[in-house]
């Protein structure tokens, strides 16, 4: 094998590592959120007596628990000077606008609520379109079927574009890359 090609396989490697990575940083960034958030959102229902007992006030309480925090995490992190989550900054990657700036509010605002679109729908259609919660209407199982859709989607185009962007990516003109420290 010539320099040349084994360059190009290098290359190769290191951007389909990406996905990897990638899928390893959000896994990370979500253990991290639910090892504080669920522990201290159960804390807080305790001290105020609240123990949701219907769908709409399960995902109610999940929104404020869990939604509210994550989105903010997200938003300020990919924000922050080094453009990246705890679990990005692990794996050494960071986020950019496709012009190599850093994200503005907005930006990444945009891209969370598109990254997290999935996760919201699972929690919409689980919880506050139910009015049985011992089974599924044909609307929850939609929306659960359109979430899980959606996620092999994100997936797919993360897998096509060798890590670089996925679906929320493209939509708000931003990538991922390899941190500086590491190139």
């Amino acid at each position: 094998m010539n320099l040349t090609n084994q360059r190009d396989q290098s290359l190769t490697q290191k951007l389909f590592s990406l996905v990897v990575r990638r899928a390893g940083a959000f896994f990370v960034d979500i253990f991290i959120l639910f090892g504080v958030l669920g522990p201290t959102g159960f804390l807080i229902q305790r001290l105020f007596g609240h123990q949701p007992q219907t769908g709409p006030d399960i995902w109610y309480t999940l929104l404020l628990n869990f939604s509210f925090p994550t989105w903010l995490y997200f938003t300020l992190s990919d924000r922050s000077s080094r453009g990246a989550t705890l679990g990005k900054r692990l794996f050494r990657l960071r986020v950019i606008g496709v012009a190599g700036t850093r994200l503005g509010f907005w930006q990444a605002l945009g891209r969370t609520a598109i990254k997290l679109l999935p996760w919201e729908l699972i929690h919409v259609s689980a919880f506050a379109l139910s009015t049985d919660m011992s089974r599924l209407s044909p609307q929850q199982t939609v929306g659960l079927a359109v979430a899980s859709g959606l996620a092999f989607l994100y997936f797919v185009v993360a897998v096509i574009t060798r890590g670089q962007r996925s679906a929320h990516d493209f939509a708000m003109r931003t990538e991922v890359q390899i941190s500086e420290r590491e190139k």
